[in-house]
């Protein structure tokens, strides 16, 4: 009986992923929320069932949508499958989750990576393709503007810094990959620790979120990073480095959030002004960059006391 529990949940799991998957890829307007969510049902399978399980389901997933989907979407799911498999083997081992998040992202970019590769046969034709589909966005969005009715002096200036615009989306393209892929490995994390919340302190180091604070580390990283942006005749080494800032930036954003979570906490914030705030600290780029600054600054005020609040009686006497 137990056994046919298994295989009957087995593909549940496999039609959930699957559905999931060609859901989000067929709707590109729900690809945000569905293509996130593409591994839970696998995650939750293989940690009741075992990872042998799970395991199993993230390979025949790939193999079915190869049969029916063709090489492309196999190789797309592949990426996520990667994203599970790696989650279910590091989950209770690599208890920081910054490691954690940022491990796995690393190991998606690098597959992402070879994708790309494969599926373009180059980084130019790669480049050409995504700079086509960026001018066309950035007319379609100009077309929607002028049937709304903007202003035409702002209408000119858009189309007059539309390449500049592109080209540095094109530069920024890396570190955009990298967080979003991190962005979606943070929420199945989550995610699972509000399935199965009494797992949650053996996968995780940090109680709750509102009490993570990243690696004092990163400050010296942030600073190496100013440098090489002033090093003259090395170019690699500055796109490198402007990458590695806007990635250092949204780990700093996720501190200060966690910062300005911790004392709506604490104050008991009401939900609807909490909403409101979380809004504008998305939308408005002025509030986005002092969440940024006060992560940065937290890491040497400590404004929440954590250290203090980790303490033994003795050592805080």
């Amino acid at each position: 009986m137990r056994r046919l529990e298994v295989i009957s949940r087995f593909f549940l799991a496999l039609a959930s992923t699957v559905v999931l998957f060609v859901g989000g890829i067929s709707a590109p307007f729900a690809a945000i929320i569905l293509l996130p969510l593409v591994a839970q049902p696998v995650l939750g399978f293989g940690l009741r069932y075992g990872t042998a399980w799970g395991i199993g389901v993230l390979l025949a997933a790939p193999l079915l949508l190869f049969v029916f989907a063709g090489e492309e979407l196999a190789l797309l799911y592949g990426v996520l499958a990667l994203m599970a498999a790696l989650l279910l083997g590091l989950l209770g081992r690599l208890r920081a989750i910054e490691f954690l998040v940022t491990g796995v992202a690393a190991a998606m970019f690098a597959a992402t990576g070879a994708l790309l590769l494969y599926l373009f046969g180059s980084w130019t034709a790669m480049i050409d393709d995504f700079r086509e589909s960026l001018n066309h966005q950035f007319m379609s969005a100009l077309r929607i503007q002028e049937k709304i009715g903007f202003p035409r002096d702002g209408l000119d200036l858009f189309k007059e810094r539309a390449p500049q615009l592109i080209d540095m989306t094109l530069r920024l393209l890396p570190a955009l990959i990298f967080i979003s892929l991190a962005f979606v490995v943070l929420i199945n994390v989550l995610l699972l620790c509000r399935r199965f919340p009494e797992r949650r302190s053996h996968w995780l180091a940090v109680e709750n979120m509102r009490e993570w604070k990243g690696p004092e580390s990163m400050v010296w990283a942030l600073i190496a990073c100013g440098f090489a942006l002033f090093i003259p005749g090395m170019e690699f080494a500055q796109l490198f480095a402007i990458n590695l800032l806007v990635i250092l930036g949204a780990c700093y954003f996720a501190q200060g959030l966690a910062v300005v979570a911790y004392f709506f906490h604490k104050n008991n914030v009401p939900r609807f002004l909490r909403g409101l705030t979380y809004i504008l600290i998305v939308f408005q780029q002025i509030f986005t960059l002092l969440v940024a600054g006060l992560g940065l600054f937290d890491l040497w005020g400590d404004f929440r006391r954590l250290d203090k609040n980790n303490l033994t009686p003795s050592q805080a006497a």
